[in-house]
């Protein structure tokens, strides 16, 4: 199947940074599908996603690498393009809904501009479509709420909010960054289970970002785990969650992202200037309990039981393996003979 998103060894680089901030990611998404990136703070996933709709900020360039979406290549598209793109085709959930949200505009006026910027619509089409979005993300008092300000809204409210302008114009990707950090865990569970029902009725694919694991496995069929800026492991949500390959992973899947950040020796992620003294080694090689002598060297992403991971102990795990299984065959056969 042909991938809806494509990236391809992306590179970006802020300032005068000597480490990348995304450093090499190569990701694809189906139609349809529904795609988590997990990793702790500053290990690439807002930067990614921004590259991806080619929203970074003036520091951030891209290096190298290339994006497609839908058979258009975003990295060479003009901003005529790319404004046509953003919003229509793909919608974009911000990790701030307050501050994503105009202040002195109430939300009706707001949701009318998202859909006027894509849609030729008469005005009771218009308010139509408005009212259905907000109807799937669950929203109470829907005419009352159209004549509200944003702070007038709780945040569960905002969030539903500026899921319903991202999702309005029912676009064939959903890229959503840190959707549920600031809501109460009753409040973050109802937010997926919206996002995934009113996505899945559609047939939208989703990218949500998150530095908490259990987040995204709760809305995502595969998840891809980030760190220094890199894919270190990629696979089912289901193989990921029970059987993580890379150490990170599993520290991730053990714990909250809290205890994990309070737990540096664990595995938390390099500052900034730390990563630039990194060199070629693995990255996580100071952290990782299972550093051995070939990690002075950085691995690349290779096949292992389905997943794809990054990290010389598995490989070796693997390879031992296998070479195990051969034995034990060989063995068989003579004693059978």
């Amino acid at each position: 199947m042909t991938p809806l998103l494509a990236v391809e060894d992306l590179r970006v680089r802020y300032g005068a940074s000597l480490e990348a901030a995304v450093d090499g990611v190569t990701l694809n998404v189906g139609p349809g599908e529904r795609v988590g990136i997990v990793g702790e703070s500053g290990s690439g996933k807002t930067t990614l996603a921004l590259a991806i709709t080619r929203l970074l900020p003036s520091s951030g360039r891209i290096e190298g690498g290339s994006v497609s979406f839908g058979g258009v290549d975003l990295l060479a598209a003009g901003g005529r393009e790319l404004r046509k793109i953003r919003g229509s085709r793909i919608g974009r959930v911000p990790q701030d809904p307050l501050g994503a949200l105009n202040p002195v505009i109430t939300i009706g006026h707001q949701l009318r501009d998202v859909v006027r910027a894509h849609r030729k619509l008469g005005s009771a089409e218009e308010h139509a479509a408005i009212v259905e979005i907000l109807m799937a993300m669950g929203m109470p008092d829907i005419e009352v709420k159209l004549r509200s300000y944003p702070h007038e809204l709780s945040g569960g409210m905002r969030q539903r909010i500026v899921m319903a302008m991202a999702m309005v114009n029912s676009p064939e990707l959903l890229v959503a960054d840190e959707p549920t950090t600031a809501l109460d865990s009753t409040v973050q569970v109802q937010i997926l289970e919206l996002l995934k029902t009113a996505g899945a009725s559609k047939n939208m694919a989703f990218v949500v970002i998150s530095h908490d694991i259990h987040v995204v496995s709760a809305i995502c069929e595969r998840i891809v785990v980030m760190y220094g800026g890199q894919v270190v492991e990629d696979g089912a949500t289901g193989a990921v969650l029970h059987k993580p390959l890379h150490p990170y992973t599993r520290l991730l899947s053990q714990t909250s992202a809290n205890l994990a950040a309070e737990n540096r020796e664990a595995g938390t992620v390099w500052s900034r200037f730390e990563m630039d003294g990194a060199g070629e080694a693995c990255k996580y090689r100071a952290r990782c309990p299972d550093a051995f002598g070939a990690c002075a060297a950085r691995p690349q992403l290779e096949e292992v039981d389905g997943h794809r991971v990054r990290c010389f102990a598995v490989f070796r795990r693997s390879a031992e393996g296998r070479d195990e299984g051969h034995a034990g065959g060989s063995n068989e056969g003579e004693v059978a003979g």
